[in-house]
């Protein structure tokens, strides 16, 4: 008899603990946890760019004494993402004013080279850096463009014409004269 009895027992033990996982388990129906946060952060960095159509400009034959002497097109598109900066300038600048334009020992000098935007007027190389982009008196400001909050995204496309003027230079020697102008942005 003591079987039967301890069968019950045992099955009446198992039904309380059935019971009481089932309370238990209804209990936590519903149950959240604390809420976790996790910030996110994400940056973009400012960009200022300058590219060149092309990275060769030529004049076919030198004209002594004669402002005529224009070199092949340039198109320049100069292009920003900002966050701050009042305008966006755009430099051309010679690394040594005193011989921009070089063929061995004969040089034709930076104040005979001039530049213009867009079929704007001829202006020489001559002028001081800007915000510490150029070389003093090989450097011409091409554009400065204004910017504020709305337009700290933006993009130009600009003619960039450029010749040198040799009226009143002595004249050149025969051969090939290089050089390397330097077209760089900087914002202020």
């Amino acid at each position: 008899m003591q079987r039967p009895l301890n069968r019950a027992l045992a099955g009446a033990a198992a039904l309380a603990v059935a019971l009481a996982l089932a309370s238990t388990a209804e209990a936590q129906v519903g149950l959240t946890s604390n809420t976790a946060t996790v910030t996110l952060n994400a940056t973009k960095l400012s960009t200022l760019t300058v590219a060149p159509s092309t990275g060769t400009a030529s004049i076919a034959s030198i004209t002594d004494n004669s402002a005529a002497n224009v070199f092949s097109a340039v198109s320049i598109q100069t292009d920003w993402n900002l966050t701050a900066g009042t305008s966006v300038r755009l430099i051309g600048w010679f690394a040594t004013p005193a011989s921009a334009l070089a063929n061995g020992a004969a040089v034709i000098p930076s104040a005979n080279v001039e530049g213009g935007i867009n079929g704007g007027g001829w202006t020489p190389f001559t002028g001081a850096a800007v915000g510490g982009v150029g070389v003093a008196g090989g450097s011409l400001q091409l554009f400065s463009q204004a910017v504020a909050a709305a337009t700290y995204l933006g993009t130009r496309t600009d003619n960039l014409n450029l010749r040198l003027n040799l009226a009143g230079f002595p004249a050149t020697t025969a051969g090939l004269y290089t050089g390397t102008l330097n077209v760089q942005a900087v914002v202020q």
